[in-house]
């Protein structure tokens, strides 16, 4: 294995790394082993032909398709992927200690699904310790999508959730075809040195600017709980009138990237208020804004005691239970949907701006 080209990620605290590495992923080995390898498949097929990946783990041992019966858990749905048991209980190889499977079904192409990808593995990688991670580059292979155009998508999804602070000390692209190396390096470094010419050649990529307008509460619900929301935002105007909440409905401008605005909002918002309900945890996009701001509310220490930047805001009981995470955090609780107990949410809130 070689690491032939290397990406620093800054995220306001700690520095991450992509790399691209020449090399076959079965040669990782005990002492080099990562805590994840994410494999690509078509849907429900792991034949382990010659060329796959997943036929060179059929070689060294780990059949996906016995894998594939004995899933720990299947996002394939809402993040294109699903997750084995640990490895060592069901094979002798022990490059990596779980695989993950990618195949998106009706998310879209691989090109368009892998931002789902990273956002799915949020909740299973560790909050008290970086994990590394590897994969080809997916879809590239039997699959046949270009490995440039696989590339830049990945290098954008990774980008940034590695930003926002996903816990993944090394992400590990290996590529075998030392042909495909020049033009993978020179996209590498389009990618690292970036459109802003005022920053260095081969700088960390950091965290994003915050907007020019800082918002006092940055509001996330679904739009089921459209409701709650304006109710909740009646109560805060009340109690003070100068109060900024971000409101995607009227917050984002036409015509813009809408994933930029919500981002840049997150980082510069005092709190994150989060209307919980099932419909919130049907929506990929209420959990990808509640995942940044757990992950601004870890980089930025809050204490375990009292409100820190997220406020959960539970509003409709969800089935089995919240995420123990969440139940760890202290929440205004109107549960059911109990109108009634939003003024006194706002109250709360307002007394931690």
């Amino acid at each position: 294995m070689e690491t032939v080209h290397s990406i620093k990620v800054f995220d306001g605290q700690t520095e991450r790394v992509i790399s691209l590495v020449h090399g076959d992923l079965t040669e990782l080995g005990l002492n080099d082993a990562v805590d994840l390898l994410v494999a690509s498949a078509f849907p429900d097929d792991y034949v382990p032909t010659p060329t796959s990946l997943i036929g060179a783990l059929q070689r060294s041992g780990v059949s996906v398709a016995e894998l594939a019966r004995h899933k720990a858990v299947d996002l394939r749905h809402t993040s294109g992927f699903w997750l084995s048991p640990e490895l060592a209980d069901h094979s002798a190889w022990r490059g990596a200690r779980r695989l993950a499977v990618f195949e998106p079904r009706e998310l879209g192409s691989p090109p368009e699904a892998v931002g789902a990808l990273f956002r799915g593995l949020f909740p299973f990688l560790s909050d008290s310790e970086d994990r590394r991670v590897a994969m080809p580059i997916l879809s590239s292979g039997d699959q046949r999508w270009s490995p440039l155009v696989m590339m830049g998508s990945l290098l954008d999804a990774s980008i940034q959730w590695m930003r926002r602070g996903l816990p993944i000390s090394e992400l590990m692209i290996f590529e075998r075809d030392r042909s495909r190396m020049p033009a993978l390096v020179a996209l590498m470094e389009k990618v690292d040195q970036g459109d802003d010419a005022s920053r260095t050649r081969g700088a960390s990529l950091s965290a994003p600017p915050p907007v020019a307008q800082y918002y006092d509460v940055f509001l996330s619900f679904s739009s089921h709980n459209a409701n709650a929301a304006d109710a909740f935002k009646r109560e805060l105007a009340v109690i003070d009138p100068t109060a900024t909440v971000f409101d995607f409905r009227l917050s984002i401008q036409k015509g813009k990237s809408y994933q930029d605005d919500i981002d840049r909002a997150i980082e510069s918002c005092r709190k994150v208020v989060s209307i919980l309900s099932p419909a919130y945890f049907a929506s990929p996009e209420c959990q990808e804004e509640l995942n940044i701001a757990r992950l601004r509310n870890k980089r930025a220490g809050f204490p375990r005691t009292g409100f820190g930047l997220l406020i959960p805001l539970y509003w409709k009981s969800v089935s089995p239970s919240l995420p123990l995470w969440l139940q760890t955090l202290n929440q205004c609780v109107c549960v059911e949907e109990r109108l009634d107990q939003l003024s006194l949410a706002a109250r709360d809130v307002h007394t931690t701006l």
